[in-house]
């Protein structure tokens, strides 16, 4: 999606794994790009791809545990920046987040646009519950 397309009407973002709290790359929605909203779930699987997961499709069932952020300030400039960051490999899709209490809510995911096909699942969903302190600081392991 063009980083100029932040999709009006959605104004929530999901992350799932090196922009969540206490992951390598969470200063890119620090200052006043995000505001934190609460832990959330989405359906999908999530892959292991060395430094970083990858989020893609999952069975009825299936969930990825992630944070909810309210997009404050200017949404094209953050979107731009995240997108640099995630590069082709991912595309910025709308999905359905689920916070803790059953809300549900639009948000933008990044989505791995490459094969998963043969790639570790992290089976929990749960990046930060598995993956390792190299991974999590962002070096490549």
């Amino acid at each position: 999606m063009p980083p100029s397309d932040p999709s009006p009407g959605t104004s929530h973002l999901f992350v799932y794994g090196t922009l969540r709290r206490g992951a390598a790359m969470h200063a890119l929605l620090d200052p006043g790009g995000a505001e934190w909203v609460g832990p959330a779930r989405m359906r999908g699987r999530l892959y292991d791809l060395g430094a970083f997961p990858g989020f893609g499709d999952g069975r009825v069932g299936e969930w990825v545990k992630g944070e909810l952020y309210r997009v404050v300030g200017d949404p094209a400039a953050l979107f731009d920046a995240l997108d640099r960051y995630e590069g082709r490999a991912f595309r910025r899709e709308v999905r359905e987040a689920v916070r803790d209490g059953g809300a549900r809510v639009p948000a933008f995911v990044y989505c791995f646009a490459g094969s998963l096909r043969g790639r570790a699942r992290i089976e929990s969903g749960d990046y930060l519950a598995e993956a390792s302190p190299a991974a999590r600081a962002g070096r490549r392991v």
